[in-house]
């Protein structure tokens, strides 16, 4: 008995688990309980872990040697009135929780003699056996801890140097060129150095293209047309931080829904179509012609293409009234309203007047890039136009038997849609026709072209995804119960949009055919429909006379551009800055973001 009362000597100090347990909750595994005068045994296990040598470096108060650790076979005291937890069956743990709470303890008892002593004792390491080692190693009861009353956040040396010191500007430039906008504001309050760095053109040049996560590159868009982003040109001795300040205010023009309304007259009939860039504005009419206008202010009409001119627009000019629907929370009205002097002439009409090659019927559709510029119309033709050669038409695309109801073309192919509901492929280079798609149970509305896929629109209610090489329909999707009248195709040719008579703009995945959202707005039937892929906006034109703007990441409506036409809206084209619209009423609207904004001139490429 003796023997066994040497060995497992009872720890004169109590464990601590995450709440100390009252003194009389702890029970030895050798005495009587208090309550009953019965004799409490536990089940000693065969193998067990032997004692491990302290590692602390550090004494008690009373400058002995901490007491010895206990063995893991006594109990862990519980929770509050909890009772002791009995380690029985040390396989689950329980030696290494009793060694582990004993570890702790005499941490805490090492670190409370440091604190009250007034100087700080070093001591080596007791030895530890190579075989307590092996015994403990699971529970890590023998790592050595040092005492954090040892180091002092005082004493610690804190490298504080100016980087501008020692690091070439160029490169210092080049790490400022990581911050965003608000970050380089404040790094140009350090000191005049920093100032002049962090206000330098390199460094708010990057901080134009990171801010917008865009950084310009070489090409054009599907449509042949260059990537125009709103960031400028590089030029030498370009203020850049001044660019960063007109695109951050253009950006929250957009947001709340602030442009003016410049008013394009010339046409005399309804404007079917619309293509924009940075320096002019096509738009066809009805009235068979197509005209090209300046882009920049007077807004002039510089070319009419077509039959010979005939007294201009009867649509007077002045101050236009806009009453914006009181149900609508995002509708926005115009900030000013422009209507530009008419300039009509016959020296602003192509030789095409004189040559007869022009259209007879309405200009349903148009679509150009720096070389041509193709359009269509009602009767049933497509021309195919010069445009470095004074718009001088090339050839004539026949083969439909009804109304060309839209165009588009890439490098290669040229591509028609009409009211004969079929799709015809053409090559552009030559104008033979490659390839005629039938399918469609209806007139063919809208038709985009991405590589070697089209996706067309058509009044049977359906969107069709073709292969050109095989001249298949490869996927369908399909709108609850009306007809499509417009389609749009992504850049990365994943995304698919459609817009009918049911109001809604539908959205699908083009590799699964799924319909991934809905976007809701208009009231009345969805004509003319852009996906700005480039800037995050898609734009779409209604009957409803409004102009509505969504986001192309979440599809959530933006704005609404409500009542600034007085009619249809038949089509819809935007770019970082602007709406180009085309109504019924004759004209087509400017829904110009940057007017007035001084400095919007330096974002043109």
């Amino acid at each position: 008995m003796e023997a066994i009362e040497k060995r497992f000597r009872p720890f004169p100090m109590r464990l601590r688990c995450a709440t100390r347990a009252p003194e009389s909750n702890i029970i030895n595994s050798n005495n009587k309980s208090a309550d009953s005068g019965a004799v409490v045994g536990f089940q000693t296990c065969r193998s067990f872990h032997g004692p491990s040598a302290s590692s602390l470096n550090t004494l008690n108060r009373h400058g002995s040697p901490p007491p010895p650790l206990p063995y893991v076979t006594d109990p862990i005291p519980g929770n509050g009135s909890e009772p002791p937890i009995l380690p029985d069956d040390l396989s689950r743990g329980a030696a290494a929780r009793a060694a582990a709470a004993a570890q702790n303890e005499m941490v805490k008892i090492g670190r409370v003699s440091s604190q009250d002593d007034s100087k700080i004792f070093e001591f080596e390491t007791a030895p530890i056996e190579e075989s307590d080692v092996a015994g403990d190693s699971e529970s890590g009861i023998d790592v050595n801890l040092q005492n954090r009353v040892d180091v002092s956040e005082d004493d610690s040396e804190v490298v504080r140097k100016n980087p501008m010191d020692y690091l070439p500007a160029e490169l210092m430039a080049h790490v400022l060129s990581f911050l965003d906008s608000d970050s380089l504001k404040q790094a140009e309050l350090v000191s005049h150095q920093w100032h002049e760095l962090a206000s330098s053109h390199h460094v708010w040049r990057a901080a134009l293209w990171h801010e917008y996560k865009r950084w310009p590159k070489a090409g054009k868009l599907a449509n042949g047309q260059p990537k125009y982003m709103g960031l400028g040109r590089i030029r030498p001795n370009q203020d850049w931080k001044k660019m960063f300040a007109v695109r951050r205010a253009l950006e929250s023009r957009w947001k709340k829904g602030k442009a003016a309304a410049i008013f394009l007259h010339g046409h005399k009939d309804s404007v079917y179509c619309v293509q924009f860039d940075e320096n002019k504005i096509l738009t066809g009419s009805r009235d068979r012609t197509i005209r090209v206008w300046d882009a920049h202010y007077p807004w002039p009409c510089i070319k009419v293409i077509g039959v010979p001119p005939d007294p201009p627009s009867p649509f007077r000019q002045g101050r236009l009234v806009f009453e914006a629907p009181e149900d609508d929370e995002s509708a926005r009205l115009p900030f000013i309203s422009i209507c530009p002097t008419i300039h009509s002439s016959p020296d602003h009409v192509t030789p095409a007047s004189a040559t007869g090659d022009y259209h007879r019927g309405s200009i349903l559709c148009l679509q150009y890039d720096d070389e041509i510029l193709v359009t269509g119309s009602s009767d049933h033709i497509c021309i195919v136009w010069d445009i470095k050669n004074d718009y001088k038409a090339i050839r004539r695309l026949t083969g439909h038997q009804a109304g060309v109801l839209d165009v588009c073309f890439d490098d290669k192919y040229i591509v028609s849609c009409s009211k004969d509901t079929t799709i015809c492929i053409w090559d552009r280079r030559t104008g033979e026709l490659v390839k005629r798609l039938l399918g469609h149970r209806g007139p063919v509305n809208s038709v985009q072209l991405r590589g070697e896929l089209i996706v067309s629109a058509s009044g049977d209610g359906v969107a069709k995804l073709w292969n050109i090489t095989s001249g298949l329909c490869i996927k369908e999707f399909t709108s609850r119960n009306r007809g499509l009248a417009c389609v749009e195709f992504s850049e990365d040719a994943r995304t698919i949009l459609a817009g009918g008579n049911d109001e809604l703009i539908y959205q699908f995945d083009a590799n699964t055919g799924e319909l991934v959202n809905e976007l809701k707005g208009h009231w009345a039937l969805v004509r003319s429909l852009h996906m700005d892929s480039t800037n995050g906006r898609i734009v779409s034109g209604s009957y409803d006379r409004s102009v509505r703007v969504y986001d192309a990441a979440s599809g959530q409506l933006s704005i609404s551009l409500t009542t600034w036409t007085s009619s249809w809206i038949l089509g819809a084209k935007s770019d970082y800055r602007r709406i180009v619209a085309a109504g019924q009423d004759g004209r087509a609207v400017i829904m110009d973001f940057g007017y007035g904004l001084d400095g919007i001139e330096m974002l043109e490429e």
